[in-house]
């Protein structure tokens, strides 16, 4: 009970010194002073009756008070907490031992009040530096990515690559495999030779429907020819993996699905599958991410840059190096949309990997893909359609014959079966299994014999047959446009709010609640046969079924039409606040809508895209134009209730980071987001905007056409509609807008201008219009500066040529970049950068975030364009840019051919500018170890200094490049050069954790007390960071316990303030002495308080450490 005592007293003595400029205030420290009095009459406490733990409640009730004084009182400790918070924290930690003797206990109350009475501190810039990997809430939050702990960059490293995650594929067809088939595949010779002969590649082919993809699902007996290892059904993968789990250091998988069920999936693109494969066969690395990956996630700028097709095959290829074995088993890919792409792919690294690599697929035999595999000459190729097959066929009509529903036949009977559906397969499973779907519904002989009399003779006619039976055709279909069509997955609950809008009113569809479907599963009734439903989501059965679907019932325009409509409507449901009332937004929640209207959040976010893939845009259809009229209110000007719902859903959603992860978004939502993202969805932008926005060229006509302003914006100038018609491409709107007088040059906005808008969205013809019409060409604003930067950021030829030949300016410098040539050489457009070069552009021209033209293209990893620059006069040694020069920002991305031109071009090596002090510094930070080795056998001066990290050893020793680190001191590195944020090559190692490093440094002479840095010794550097075995290691090499400086004073009061129990423990075993002052903290103890660290302080007060006040 003292103890809680003496939290109040404090606290009311602390509060009465404080100037009373508040009743409030006032009347607390009252009643303190009233609460003690009272508490000091009460002998016993305890015994009050209908009181549990007086002393526990009267502690939760001093520290809630302390709290509200603290929150008022005036900061006057360094600035950063008031003393009273800070005494009252210390008091209530110390006084921890006497509560417990008391009775009270430490509650979640006494940890949240102590957290809340001590704010955390602003650690100075340096002991952010020198201290990012420790994680430290007062560490700056936007630190490098590659500074992070390594679990942490593990985790970034898989959210930035994206690779899409096939599993689900992988899961649902082995939910299909029937148990006894396909193993005369895995115990054939050809399957056999695959797993063991380098270089080769297993080619499965067969029709559609064949079961290729099954395939991969089947009955094993064993992995290698040795010994079995299962005996129950698994799958191909499985085969492969339990093979590679025998030996998992030397062998390696990974596998991909191409998936052509939707018609925006991630799965059907080239690039995801290499991203795909090197995440997978990272994983198989362990804990550790190969150094292959780090590097391109370095070269990148830490994640802020996606890497290009070349840098990916590139990591790759160094990762494929780290397996003796690897196994890649690509799925359907014929269904992949850049097929040749895959098959150069799949020639290039087969060839490059040939005494390694084992490549598996599954496709039709389409020309393209036999002509793309002829060139290859260890290629074995499998027909699925043969008699091996057959046998699959016989296998799965047993099982499917033995089923309890089809108890109802005798044998005979499910003779006759087996032998006319096997007969009429043709070697196809996916059309046996309609068959038999169809014959399990059979309830009599002569149904049988109508159903086997009438079976269909191929797919197309099976799934012609499934459309025909259809007691709900029109249901059927509409379904199936959004299945083949959305670009999003589709769950239940969404598709079956999808049948709640009615296409048979009055000529404009309607959302009614009425036909809302109480059971969403009806869907799979409806769609029986032709989808399946997965973790709750629902697509196509098979890619046949989308094929036969887009040739034979609807058109893609139809498809995408019916979609935006339905969308639509589910938005002008939301026509007043008694469904969503936006004017009390806080009343609005996104759980809600997404239980309440399950479509609402597709609708919101894909309307527009829908809309303009159905060509209704440009054309207009009566449908869209009644339902457009609603949305803008025509002819009105004013805003619907609708379009308010519209945009605030849009920016609702927008704000829900998570529902935007990109494992949850398609290339087309993602075109329409990242506009969002850049231009945030203006609350007060006219509806002409948003009619230009959308491309709605009716609603632009009807609107203007009825007085709408066409150069009225909002509170921001950006949302002048020309700006958003000419960055979306709209070229009969700005013709519009131009004639009923648009500001031709208006500016505002990303973009600055409509021209640059034009220029940068690639749109030739909306720019010749502009031009046509007067535009300025050199107006100046917006990212890009100009127009000529923008075309030249985005790579767009012709626009550049067309901008020059009306006078643009190739040296106009501004935006980003600093100038077009800046931004054709940043982005790697070696044609448009000869064509600013022709045109007069100066090679050395500085500015921008790059410096100059040769940075942009050294930082960025293009050689061909650094090689023109060069030709072309570039400065080799121009300073500027955030590396300070090109061959420092060359260095620091790892580009090795790029540093070696500018070496042989006079880059001076031991230039010392920018964020690394030398280019030798800048890659040993970064651990590339070629080009330390380049930067050395050409003069490097491997002691050169540099601000940060104070020189290369340094850098290295921070950064735990071990291989770097001994090069180094090889070369003559001073092991106790002082300088940087940790003052010493050996602080340097302590703070990151780097134990073999800190050896290393000691065996060659490093002094274990050399002083500086922001942590003022070794010791206390590993003190803070947690690092127990460095510390050990500095101790018996002489470390000086009770060494003062630094930011914390001591090593002890590093340890206290971090919650270092184990080393505070070393430490005092060690001689640390408790009472030592200075620092951050002045005293371990208070620095232990601070930190909430219990267990420290009740050590450190075992020790004899006493609360000064």
């Amino acid at each position: 009970m003292n103890a809680a005592w003496t939290v109040l007293s404090s606290a009311i003595k602390m509060a009465q010194n404080q100037k009373k400029e508040d009743d409030n205030v006032r009347d607390l420290v009252d009643s303190l002073c009233e609460m003690a009095g009272a508490a000091s009459s009460c002998p016993d406490l305890k015994k009050i009756e209908g009181t549990t733990d007086v002393a526990e409640e009267i502690g939760k009730a001093s520290l809630e008070a302390a709290i509200l004084v603290h929150d008022y009182v005036k900061p006057s400790i360094r600035g950063q907490a008031s003393f009273l918070g800070e005494s009252c924290f210390t008091l209530i930690t110390s006084s921890h031992t006497v509560l417990m003797d008391s009775g009270a206990t430490s509650t979640h109350c006494e940890v949240r009040a102590v957290r809340h009475v001590v704010p955390d501190r602003k650690i100075p810039e340096a002991v952010q530096r020198a201290h990012r990997e420790a994680g430290s809430p007062g560490c700056d939050r936007n630190k490098r990515d590659d500074e992070k702990r390594p679990e942490q960059r593990q985790e970034d490293i898989h959210t930035w690559m994206k690779a899409p995650d096939t599993s689900p594929n992988y899961n649902a067809a082995r939910k299909k495999h029937q148990p006894g088939t396909g193993s005369w595949f895995l115990d054939g010779l050809q399957f056999s030779e695959w797993k063991e002969q380098p270089g080769s590649v297993l080619w499965l082919y067969g029709g559609p429907g064949s079961g290729k993809t099954i395939l991969w699902y089947v009955h094993l007996a064993r992995i290698d020819g040795t010994f079995d290892l299962i005996r129950s059904s698994s799958s191909a993968i499985e085969n492969i993996q339990a093979f590679c789990e025998l030996k998992p250091s030397v062998r390696g998988y990974a596998y991909f699905f191409f998936d052509g069920t939707r018609a925006q999936s991630e799965t059907l693109d080239y690039d995801n599958l290499t991203r795909s494969i090197i995440m997978q066969l990272s994983d198989r690395c362990g804990d550790r991410v190969p150094t292959a990956l780090v590097d391109l996630y370095s070269k990148c700028d830490s994640g802020h840059n996606q890497p290009l097709e070349t840098q990916l095959k590139d990591t790759l290829s160094r990762i494929l190096d780290i397996f003796d074995d690897t196994y890649i088993m690509i799925d359907s890919l014929d269904e992949c949309v850049k097929k040749a792409d895959v098959l150069k792919w799949i020639r290039s690294i087969t060839s490059d990997h040939a005494e390694r690599l084992h490549v598996m697929l599954t496709s039709r035999p389409e020309p393209e893909i036999t002509r793309g595999l002829t060139p290859l000459s260890n290629v074995q190729k499998i027909s699925i359609r043969d008699q091996s097959s057959a046998g699959d066929i016989d296998v799965y009509l047993d099982a499917r014959l033995n089923e309890p529903e089809m108890d109802q036949w005798d044998e005979h009977e499910k003779q006759i079966i087996k032998k006319t559906v096997s007969d009429g397969s043709e070697g196809m499973f996916r059309w046996v299994t309609l068959q038999m779907d169809d014959i399990m519904k059979c309830c009599n002989n002569a149904q049988l014999v109508r159903q086997l009399e009438t079976l269909p003779k191929d797919l197309d006619a099976a799934y012609a047959k499934i459309f025909e039976k259809s007691n709900e055709p029109d249901t059927l279909k509409t379904l199936l446009q959004w299945l083949v069509f959305a670009v999003e997955p589709m769950t239940m609950r969404e598709l079956a709010e999808v049948l709640a809008v009615d296409f048979n009113g009055d000529g404009v569809p309607l959302y009614k609640n009425v036909m809302r479907y109480k059971r969403p599963a009806e869907i799979l009734r409806i769609c029986y046969g032709l989808v399946d439903e997965f973790n709750g989501t629902v697509k196509l059965a098979h890619f046949s079924v989308k094929e036969y679907f887009i040739q034979h019932v609807t058109s893609e325009q139809l498809s995408h039409s019916i979609i935006a409509q339905t969308c639509l409507a589910q938005l002008l449901h939301f026509d007043g606040p008694k469904i969503l009332d936006w004017e009390h937004p806080g009343s609005v929640d996104l759980d809600c809508i997404r239980s309440s209207f399950p479509l609402a959040i597709y609708a919101a976010t894909n309307w527009v895209s829908h809309f303009q893939s159905s060509g209704a845009a440009v054309t207009g259809s009566p449908p869209f134009q009644q339902l457009l009229l609603k949305l803008f209110t025509l002819p009105s000007t004013t805003w619907s209730y609708t379009l308010l719902s519209w945009v605030s859903l849009q920016n609702l959603i927008l704000d829900d980071d998570e529902l935007w992860r990109y494992d949850h978004r398609s290339s087309v939502l993602a075109r329409t987001l990242d506009f969002f993202k850049a231009e945030r969805l203006p609350q007060d932008a006219s509806p002409l905007y948003y009619a230009c926005f959308t491309g709605s060229l009716q609603a632009v006509q009807t609107l203007v056409s009825n007085g709408a302003d066409v150069n009225k914006a909002g509170s921001e100038s950006a949302t002048r509609p020309l700006l958003i018609a000419s960055s979306e491409g709209h070229l009969e709107i700005i013709n519009v807008l131009l004639e009923k007088g648009a500001d031709i040059d208006v500016k505002g906005g990303r973009y600055g201008s409509g021209l640059q808008a034009a220029s940068a969205g690639g749109h030739l013809e909306i720019a010749k219009l502009l031009l046509e019409n007067g535009a300025d060409v050199n107006i100046a604003g917006g990212d890009y500066g100009a127009a000529l930067q923008a075309a030249s950021a985005g790579g767009h030829l012709e626009i550049a040529k067309l901008l020059l030949e009306n006078g643009a300016g190739v040296n106009v410098a501004g935006g980003f970049h600093g100038s077009a040539l800046h931004a054709a050489s940043a982005k790697g457009h070696l044609e448009i950068a000869k064509l600013l070069l022709d045109n007069g552009a100066e090679v050395n021209i500085a500015g921008g975030g790059y410096g100059s033209a040769l940075q942009a293209a050294s930082e960025n990893g293009h050689l061909e364009i650094a090689k023109l620059l060069l030709e072309n006069g570039a400065d080799v040694n121009i300073a500027g840019g955030t590396y300070g020069s090109a061959l420092q920002a060359a260095s620091v991305r790892g580009h090795l051919e790029i540093a070696k031109l500018l070496l042989e071009n006079g880059a001076d090596l031991n230039f010392a500018e920018g964020d690394y002090g030398s280019a030798l510094q800048a890659a040993s930070l970064f651990g590339h170890l070629e080009i330390v080795k380049v930067l050395l056998e050409n003069g490097g001066d491997v002691n050169i200094a540099g601000e940060a990290y104070g020189s290369a050893l340094q850098a290295a020793s921070a950064e735990g490049h071990l291989e770097i680190a001994k090069l180094l001191l090889e070369n003559g590195a001073h092991v106790n050069i002082a300088g940087g944020a940790y003052g010493s090559t050996l602080q340097a190692a302590s703070a990151g954790g780097r134990l073999e490093i800190a050896k290393l440094l000691l065996e060659n002479g490093a002094h274990v007390n050399i002083a500086g840095g922001a942590y003022g010794s070794t010791l206390q550097a590993a003190s803070a960071g947690g690092r127990l075995e460095i510390a050990k290691l500095l101790l018996v090499n002489g470390a000086d316990v009770n060494v003062a400086g630094g930011y914390y004073g001591s090593a002890l009061q590093a340890a206290s303030a971090w919650g270092r129990l184990e080393i505070a423990k070393l430490l005092l075993e060690n001689g640390a002495d408790v009472h030592i002052a200075g620092g951050e903290y002045d005293s371990a103890l208070q620095a232990a308080s601070a930190g909430g660290h219990l267990e420290i302080v009740k050590l450190l007060e075992e020790h004899g450490a006493t609360i000064r006040i």
